[in-house]
């Protein structure tokens, strides 16, 4: 049914090719899509680049995810055009798995020189966020709803965490970034990160650790911490690391 993408922005290729197939009436309202790992293979493409296409294909209403059942053909043809200013915002958005790259190498350089920089004042904007954001988590366990709010709260903990490095030039470069986070794809796949039961908990342990490796002036545990706290968000996203749970959701 599909054929392999060839060229660049292969995730478009994907989004269109999907699309397509609704308008033809080879896929219908309501069926599933195959599994990530079947999509990968029929494609040709890495699952981070089927991962970005189904987020994608989220954004602009035309597949759902159902968590723990996988992915369903939400429109019929004649609603399978494709919305062309939420496709324009789109195609200006940048790559998830290109801002996990940049962050990977970024924060804990950040991290590091916070523990060396950081002021006492600095410190103490640094917990007031680490607090507001641990509590707006627990908050965002009870009730999703919440969960766009304490995505916006973790940006800006590790906007601070960059603003405490007291280096201009770095916070320059990572405040762009940054505020890549705010992006609609960006946010699609790091709310199903933040659902998974525990992850929030698990989110609350590890920043708590980076605060404290700054408070303590370690840099060496800061930069340990937060590296790890970011690959394993980005393996969890991006990597094949979990094929038990094929749905992607």
């Amino acid at each position: 049914m599909f054929e392999q993408v060839q060229s660049q922005k292969f995730y478009l290729q994907i989004v269109n090719q999907i699309r397509d197939l609704i308008a033809e009436g080879k896929l219908k309202k309501g069926d599933k899509l195959p599994p990530e790992r079947t999509l990968a293979q029929q494609f040709g493409a890495s699952r981070a680049v089927i991962r970005e296409a189904l987020s994608a294909l989220e954004v602009l209403g035309i597949i759902e995810c159902k968590r723990g059942q996988g992915d369903f053909i939400k429109v019929d043809a004649t609603e399978a055009s494709i919305n062309s200013e939420v496709m324009r915002e789109l195609l200006q958005e940048h790559s998830p798995r290109e801002i996990f790259e940049a962050r990977v190498e970024l924060e804990p350089s950040i991290a590091g020189l916070a523990a060396e920089n950081a002021t006492e004042k600095g410190i103490q904007r640094l917990e007031r966020q680490l607090e507001k954001l641990n509590a707006l988590g627990r908050e965002a366990e009870a009730n999703p709803e919440k969960i766009d709010e304490y995505m916006e709260e973790d940006r800006k903990f590790h906007l601070e965490l960059a603003r405490a490095a007291h280096n201009s030039v770095l916070f320059d470069v990572y405040a762009s970034v940054n505020l890549m986070m705010k992006e609609t794809r960006w946010k699609t796949l790091k709310r199903k990160n933040i659902e998974k039961e525990g992850s929030i908990r698990q989110f609350e342990r590890e920043h708590t650790a980076i605060f404290e490796a700054i408070r303590d002036e370690k840099p060496d545990v800061a930069r340990a911490v937060i590296r790890k706290h970011i690959e394993d968000i980005e393996r969890d996203l991006f990597n094949d690391v979990n094929d038990s749970n094929d749905s992607g959701c």
